[in-house]
Protein backbone atom coordinates (compact mmCIF):
# COMPACT_ATOMS: atom_id res chain seq x y z
CA UNK A 1 0.00 0.00 0.00
CA UNK A 2 1.27 3.80 -0.77
CA UNK A 3 0.23 6.37 1.33
CA UNK A 4 -3.27 7.59 1.08
CA UNK A 5 -2.68 11.13 -0.26
CA UNK A 6 -4.78 14.03 1.67
CA UNK A 7 -7.26 14.82 -0.77
CA UNK A 8 -8.44 11.31 -1.02
CA UNK A 9 -12.00 10.19 0.00
CA UNK A 10 -12.24 8.69 3.57
CA UNK A 11 -15.50 6.67 4.94
CA UNK A 12 -16.29 7.09 8.67
CA UNK A 13 -19.24 4.95 9.87
CA UNK A 14 -20.38 6.39 13.46
CA UNK A 15 -18.75 9.71 12.97
CA UNK A 16 -21.46 11.61 15.06
CA UNK A 17 -20.01 9.71 18.18
CA UNK A 18 -17.75 10.84 20.67
CA UNK A 19 -14.72 9.67 19.12
CA UNK A 20 -15.95 10.15 15.57
CA UNK A 21 -16.49 13.47 15.90
CA UNK A 22 -13.08 14.30 16.80
CA UNK A 23 -11.54 11.85 13.74
CA UNK A 24 -14.02 13.60 11.29
CA UNK A 25 -12.47 17.07 12.62
CA UNK A 26 -8.28 16.15 12.41
CA UNK A 27 -9.25 14.19 8.86
CA UNK A 28 -10.71 17.17 7.99
CA UNK A 29 -8.11 19.77 9.27
CA UNK A 30 -5.32 17.22 7.08
CA UNK A 31 -7.63 17.67 4.16
CA UNK A 32 -9.27 14.42 3.28
CA UNK A 33 -12.46 14.28 1.44
CA UNK A 34 -14.63 12.48 4.40
CA UNK A 35 -17.68 11.40 3.88
CA UNK A 36 -19.76 10.24 7.58
CA UNK A 37 -22.27 8.24 8.48
CA UNK A 38 -24.98 8.50 10.70
CA UNK A 39 -27.88 7.17 11.39
CA UNK A 40 -30.85 9.85 10.79
CA UNK A 41 -31.09 13.16 9.08
CA UNK A 42 -31.26 15.04 12.07
CA UNK A 43 -28.05 13.26 12.73
CA UNK A 44 -27.07 14.12 9.56
CA UNK A 45 -27.31 17.84 9.70
CA UNK A 46 -25.79 17.71 13.62
CA UNK A 47 -22.62 16.15 11.78
CA UNK A 48 -22.57 19.14 9.05
CA UNK A 49 -23.06 21.98 11.62
CA UNK A 50 -20.03 20.39 14.26
CA UNK A 51 -17.52 20.77 11.15
CA UNK A 52 -18.66 23.38 9.02
CA UNK A 53 -16.30 21.85 6.29
CA UNK A 54 -17.70 21.89 2.13
CA UNK A 55 -15.22 18.72 2.54
CA UNK A 56 -17.44 17.04 4.82
CA UNK A 57 -20.40 14.64 3.63
CA UNK A 58 -23.19 12.99 5.58
CA UNK A 59 -24.33 9.94 4.73
CA UNK A 60 -27.35 8.13 6.35
CA UNK A 61 -27.32 4.78 6.86
CA UNK A 62 -29.95 3.49 9.51
CA UNK A 63 -28.84 -0.23 9.47
CA UNK A 64 -24.58 -0.32 9.75
CA UNK A 65 -24.88 -4.13 9.50
CA UNK A 66 -26.39 -4.58 6.47
CA UNK A 67 -24.13 -4.59 3.58
CA UNK A 68 -26.92 -3.26 1.24
CA UNK A 69 -27.82 -0.57 3.21
CA UNK A 70 -24.50 0.78 3.99
CA UNK A 71 -23.80 1.11 0.18
CA UNK A 72 -26.63 2.79 -0.35
CA UNK A 73 -26.42 5.64 2.03
CA UNK A 74 -22.51 5.73 0.91
CA UNK A 75 -23.02 6.04 -3.08
CA UNK A 76 -25.90 8.33 -2.61
CA UNK A 77 -23.10 10.72 -1.49
CA UNK A 78 -20.64 9.68 -3.19
CA UNK A 79 -19.67 11.92 -6.43
CA UNK A 80 -19.88 9.72 -9.87
CA UNK A 81 -16.50 7.66 -10.05
CA UNK A 82 -15.35 9.14 -7.12
CA UNK A 83 -12.42 5.92 -5.64
CA UNK A 84 -12.76 5.32 -1.66
CA UNK A 85 -9.33 4.98 -0.63
CA UNK A 86 -9.66 4.06 3.05
CA UNK A 87 -12.90 3.17 5.53
CA UNK A 88 -12.56 3.49 8.89
CA UNK A 89 -14.92 1.72 11.46
CA UNK A 90 -15.84 3.02 14.56
CA UNK A 91 -19.79 2.06 14.78
CA UNK A 92 -20.11 -0.01 17.85
CA UNK A 93 -22.17 0.26 20.56
CA UNK A 94 -21.14 1.28 23.88
CA UNK A 95 -23.39 1.45 26.55
CA UNK A 96 -24.65 -0.73 29.43
CA UNK A 97 -28.45 0.08 29.69
CA UNK A 98 -29.41 -2.97 27.15
CA UNK A 99 -31.40 -6.22 27.96
CA UNK A 100 -30.81 -8.16 25.74
CA UNK A 101 -26.59 -8.92 25.09
CA UNK A 102 -27.14 -10.76 21.92
CA UNK A 103 -29.02 -8.63 20.05
CA UNK A 104 -28.10 -4.82 21.29
CA UNK A 105 -24.26 -6.00 21.84
CA UNK A 106 -23.15 -8.70 20.42
CA UNK A 107 -24.93 -9.13 16.77
CA UNK A 108 -24.52 -5.08 15.54
CA UNK A 109 -20.77 -5.43 16.54
CA UNK A 110 -19.60 -8.48 14.59
CA UNK A 111 -22.57 -8.37 11.70
CA UNK A 112 -21.14 -4.76 11.66
CA UNK A 113 -17.68 -5.95 11.28
CA UNK A 114 -18.49 -8.94 8.51
CA UNK A 115 -20.81 -6.13 6.51
CA UNK A 116 -17.87 -3.20 6.27
CA UNK A 117 -15.19 -5.76 5.60
CA UNK A 118 -17.27 -6.69 2.54
CA UNK A 119 -17.90 -3.08 1.52
CA UNK A 120 -14.50 -2.30 1.50
CA UNK A 121 -13.24 -4.89 -0.91
CA UNK A 122 -16.34 -3.64 -3.07
CA UNK A 123 -15.83 -0.30 -3.06
CA UNK A 124 -12.03 -1.46 -3.77
CA UNK A 125 -10.70 0.77 -0.83
CA UNK A 126 -6.86 0.49 0.24
CA UNK A 127 -7.05 0.20 4.28
CA UNK A 128 -9.69 -0.44 6.86
CA UNK A 129 -9.22 0.76 10.55
CA UNK A 130 -11.23 -1.25 12.90
CA UNK A 131 -11.97 0.79 15.79
CA UNK A 132 -11.64 -1.72 18.92
CA UNK A 133 -10.72 -1.43 22.54
CA UNK A 134 -8.67 -2.46 25.57
CA UNK A 135 -11.40 -4.68 26.06
CA UNK A 136 -9.97 -6.69 23.42
CA UNK A 137 -7.09 -7.10 25.07
CA UNK A 138 -8.18 -7.20 28.82
CA UNK A 139 -8.74 -10.62 30.53
CA UNK A 140 -11.14 -10.21 33.70
CA UNK A 141 -10.80 -13.61 34.83
CA UNK A 142 -6.75 -12.77 35.65
CA UNK A 143 -8.37 -10.15 38.23
CA UNK A 144 -6.14 -7.55 38.90
CA UNK A 145 -2.93 -9.02 38.72
CA UNK A 146 -0.37 -6.67 39.69
CA UNK A 147 2.33 -8.60 37.78
CA UNK A 148 0.69 -8.40 34.65
CA UNK A 149 1.80 -5.80 31.76
CA UNK A 150 -0.96 -5.38 29.12
CA UNK A 151 0.41 -4.72 25.28
CA UNK A 152 -1.23 -5.53 22.21
CA UNK A 153 -0.39 -9.12 21.95
CA UNK A 154 -2.97 -9.81 24.62
CA UNK A 155 -5.97 -11.19 24.05
CA UNK A 156 -9.56 -11.56 26.02
CA UNK A 157 -10.16 -15.27 25.85
CA UNK A 158 -14.08 -14.26 25.77
CA UNK A 159 -16.13 -15.92 22.97
CA UNK A 160 -19.47 -15.23 21.92
CA UNK A 161 -21.62 -17.49 23.73
CA UNK A 162 -19.45 -15.98 26.85
CA UNK A 163 -21.21 -12.50 25.94
CA UNK A 164 -24.44 -14.19 25.45
CA UNK A 165 -24.40 -16.15 28.87
CA UNK A 166 -22.51 -12.86 30.72
CA UNK A 167 -23.79 -11.70 34.06
CA UNK A 168 -23.28 -8.26 33.07
CA UNK A 169 -24.06 -5.57 30.36
CA UNK A 170 -19.84 -4.77 30.46
CA UNK A 171 -18.81 -8.09 30.45
CA UNK A 172 -21.02 -8.76 27.04
CA UNK A 173 -19.51 -5.49 26.23
CA UNK A 174 -15.84 -7.09 26.32
CA UNK A 175 -17.00 -10.29 24.35
CA UNK A 176 -18.63 -8.25 21.84
CA UNK A 177 -15.52 -6.41 21.13
CA UNK A 178 -13.36 -8.97 21.25
CA UNK A 179 -15.43 -11.62 18.83
CA UNK A 180 -15.78 -8.78 16.41
CA UNK A 181 -12.05 -7.66 16.02
CA UNK A 182 -11.07 -11.60 15.89
CA UNK A 183 -13.73 -12.03 12.77
CA UNK A 184 -12.21 -8.80 11.33
CA UNK A 185 -8.67 -10.65 10.99
CA UNK A 186 -10.41 -13.87 10.39
CA UNK A 187 -11.95 -12.09 7.45
CA UNK A 188 -8.88 -11.33 6.04
CA UNK A 189 -7.09 -14.52 6.38
CA UNK A 190 -9.88 -16.26 4.46
CA UNK A 191 -10.01 -14.13 1.64
CA UNK A 192 -6.96 -14.02 -0.85
CA UNK A 193 -6.54 -11.09 -3.26
CA UNK A 194 -7.95 -8.38 -1.29
CA UNK A 195 -7.69 -4.85 -2.20
CA UNK A 196 -7.29 -3.12 1.21
CA UNK A 197 -5.55 -4.23 4.17
CA UNK A 198 -6.49 -4.25 8.12
CA UNK A 199 -5.30 -1.85 10.97
CA UNK A 200 -6.81 -2.40 14.57
CA UNK A 201 -6.65 -0.12 17.08
CA UNK A 202 -7.87 -0.72 20.55
CA UNK A 203 -8.09 2.27 23.08
CA UNK A 204 -8.26 2.28 26.34
CA UNK A 205 -10.60 4.19 28.44
CA UNK A 206 -11.32 7.52 26.22
CA UNK A 207 -11.41 10.41 27.99
CA UNK A 208 -11.82 14.23 26.85
CA UNK A 209 -13.78 16.94 25.42
CA UNK A 210 -16.62 17.12 23.20
CA UNK A 211 -16.63 19.01 19.48
CA UNK A 212 -19.01 21.44 19.22
CA UNK A 213 -22.76 20.34 18.67
CA UNK A 214 -21.63 17.27 19.64
CA UNK A 215 -21.71 18.52 22.85
CA UNK A 216 -24.44 16.24 24.89
CA UNK A 217 -27.43 18.19 26.52
CA UNK A 218 -27.03 16.92 30.01
CA UNK A 219 -25.38 14.97 32.27
CA UNK A 220 -27.07 12.11 31.28
CA UNK A 221 -26.48 11.98 27.49
CA UNK A 222 -22.51 12.03 28.59
CA UNK A 223 -20.97 9.06 26.61
CA UNK A 224 -20.09 6.01 28.73
CA UNK A 225 -16.64 6.84 29.41
CA UNK A 226 -16.30 10.38 30.57
CA UNK A 227 -19.26 10.02 32.51
CA UNK A 228 -16.46 7.79 34.53
CA UNK A 229 -14.88 11.78 35.01
CA UNK A 230 -18.53 13.56 35.72
CA UNK A 231 -19.38 11.26 38.53
CA UNK A 232 -16.22 11.55 40.11
CA UNK A 233 -16.13 15.20 40.20
CA UNK A 234 -20.14 15.92 41.39
CA UNK A 235 -20.30 13.77 43.85
CA UNK A 236 -19.46 16.17 46.67
CA UNK A 237 -16.72 17.30 48.08
CA UNK A 238 -17.23 14.68 51.97
CA UNK A 239 -18.59 12.18 49.65
CA UNK A 240 -16.59 8.93 49.32
CA UNK A 241 -14.50 8.91 45.73
CA UNK A 242 -16.28 6.36 43.61
CA UNK A 243 -13.92 2.96 43.07
CA UNK A 244 -11.92 2.95 39.65
CA UNK A 245 -13.38 0.69 36.94
CA UNK A 246 -11.10 0.56 34.09
CA UNK A 247 -7.67 1.78 35.28
CA UNK A 248 -6.40 2.65 31.75
CA UNK A 249 -7.27 5.70 29.65
CA UNK A 250 -6.38 7.92 26.81
CA UNK A 251 -7.39 11.21 25.48
CA UNK A 252 -9.56 10.96 22.71
CA UNK A 253 -7.90 13.62 20.47
CA UNK A 254 -4.93 11.17 20.89
CA UNK A 255 -7.18 8.09 19.36
CA UNK A 256 -8.00 10.22 16.68
CA UNK A 257 -4.83 11.10 15.56
CA UNK A 258 -3.89 7.73 15.32
CA UNK A 259 -6.79 7.09 12.49
CA UNK A 260 -5.23 9.91 11.05
CA UNK A 261 -1.78 8.92 11.34
CA UNK A 262 -3.08 5.27 10.25
CA UNK A 263 -3.75 6.16 6.58
CA UNK A 264 -0.02 7.54 6.13
CA UNK A 265 1.64 4.87 6.93
CA UNK A 266 1.76 1.57 4.99
CA UNK A 267 3.92 -0.61 6.89
CA UNK A 268 1.04 -0.37 9.95
CA UNK A 269 -0.61 -2.62 7.36
CA UNK A 270 -1.50 -5.70 9.29
CA UNK A 271 -1.09 -4.45 13.06
CA UNK A 272 -2.86 -4.47 16.13
CA UNK A 273 -2.38 -1.08 17.99
CA UNK A 274 -3.19 -0.36 21.77
CA UNK A 275 -3.70 3.28 22.12
CA UNK A 276 -3.43 4.11 26.05
CA UNK A 277 -1.67 7.05 27.75
CA UNK A 278 -0.97 4.33 30.96
CA UNK A 279 -3.01 3.77 34.46
CA UNK A 280 -4.61 6.06 36.40
CA UNK A 281 -7.11 6.17 39.40
CA UNK A 282 -10.23 8.03 40.90
CA UNK A 283 -8.67 9.25 43.10
CA UNK A 284 -5.71 11.16 40.85
CA UNK A 285 -8.31 12.58 38.42
CA UNK A 286 -9.89 14.09 41.93
CA UNK A 287 -6.56 15.33 43.33
CA UNK A 288 -6.24 16.75 39.60
CA UNK A 289 -10.02 18.06 39.41
CA UNK A 290 -9.79 20.21 43.01
CA UNK A 291 -5.83 21.50 41.84
CA UNK A 292 -6.97 22.73 38.60
CA UNK A 293 -10.53 23.84 39.74
CA UNK A 294 -10.65 25.06 43.22
CA UNK A 295 -14.08 27.13 42.19
CA UNK A 296 -15.26 23.85 42.07
CA UNK A 297 -14.10 22.35 44.43
CA UNK A 298 -17.54 21.50 46.68
CA UNK A 299 -18.58 19.40 44.33
CA UNK A 300 -15.33 17.30 43.88
CA UNK A 301 -14.86 14.65 46.66
CA UNK A 302 -11.50 15.12 48.93
CA UNK A 303 -11.07 11.49 49.65
CA UNK A 304 -8.02 10.46 50.29
CA UNK A 305 -5.22 13.19 48.74
CA UNK A 306 -2.42 11.83 47.24
CA UNK A 307 -3.81 7.70 47.29
CA UNK A 308 -2.66 5.55 44.52
CA UNK A 309 -3.73 2.53 42.78
CA UNK A 310 -1.45 1.58 40.40
CA UNK A 311 0.53 -0.70 42.31
CA UNK A 312 -2.80 -3.35 43.12
CA UNK A 313 -3.27 -3.75 39.66
CA UNK A 314 -2.14 -4.19 35.64
CA UNK A 315 0.07 -2.15 33.90
CA UNK A 316 0.11 -1.54 30.04
CA UNK A 317 2.70 -0.68 27.57
CA UNK A 318 1.77 1.41 24.46
CA UNK A 319 5.08 2.45 24.31
CA UNK A 320 5.78 0.33 21.08
CA UNK A 321 2.29 2.32 19.81
CA UNK A 322 4.00 5.72 20.31
CA UNK A 323 7.23 5.24 18.44
CA UNK A 324 5.28 3.23 15.32
CA UNK A 325 2.58 6.20 15.15
CA UNK A 326 5.45 9.00 16.00
CA UNK A 327 2.72 10.48 18.94
CA UNK A 328 3.14 11.59 22.09
CA UNK A 329 0.54 10.95 24.50
CA UNK A 330 -1.70 13.53 26.28
CA UNK A 331 -1.53 13.35 30.60
CA UNK A 332 -4.37 13.22 32.19
CA UNK A 333 -4.05 16.77 33.45
CA UNK A 334 -4.31 17.54 30.17
CA UNK A 335 -7.38 16.03 29.44
CA UNK A 336 -8.91 17.17 32.61
CA UNK A 337 -8.01 20.98 31.75
CA UNK A 338 -10.12 20.95 28.74
CA UNK A 339 -12.86 18.26 29.86
CA UNK A 340 -14.25 19.11 33.27
CA UNK A 341 -15.23 22.89 32.45
CA UNK A 342 -17.54 21.48 29.84
CA UNK A 343 -18.86 19.05 32.01
CA UNK A 344 -19.71 21.68 34.43
CA UNK A 345 -21.42 23.49 31.68
CA UNK A 346 -23.24 20.82 30.54
CA UNK A 347 -24.98 20.51 33.95
CA UNK A 348 -25.45 24.40 34.05
CA UNK A 349 -27.16 24.64 30.62
CA UNK A 350 -23.69 27.01 30.15
CA UNK A 351 -21.97 27.75 27.05
CA UNK A 352 -18.53 26.46 26.56
CA UNK A 353 -16.04 26.88 23.84
CA UNK A 354 -15.54 23.66 22.23
CA UNK A 355 -11.67 22.37 22.33
CA UNK A 356 -10.72 22.15 18.89
CA UNK A 357 -6.85 21.95 19.50
CA UNK A 358 -4.73 18.61 17.99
Amino acid sequence: MTPIGRSSTVLVTGANGFIGSHVVSQLLEAGYRVIGSVRSSSKAAQLLATHNNDKLSAAVIKDITNVEAILGGFKAVLKPGEPVSAILHLAAPFRYNVEDYEQDLLFPAVQGSRAILQVAQIFGAQRLVHTNSFACIYDANAGPSPEKVYTSADWSPLKFEDGVAALDAPAAYRAAKTVAEREAFSFMERNVGLSFDLISLCPAMVFGPFLGTARPDGPSSINQSNKIIWEIVSCGEESMVPPTKGPVWVDVRDVAKAHVVALSKPELGGSRLLLAEGVYCNQEVADEARRLFPAHKASIPRGEPGKREADAHFKIDSSDEAKRLGMTWRTIQDTLLDLIPQLFAIETGASVSACLQT
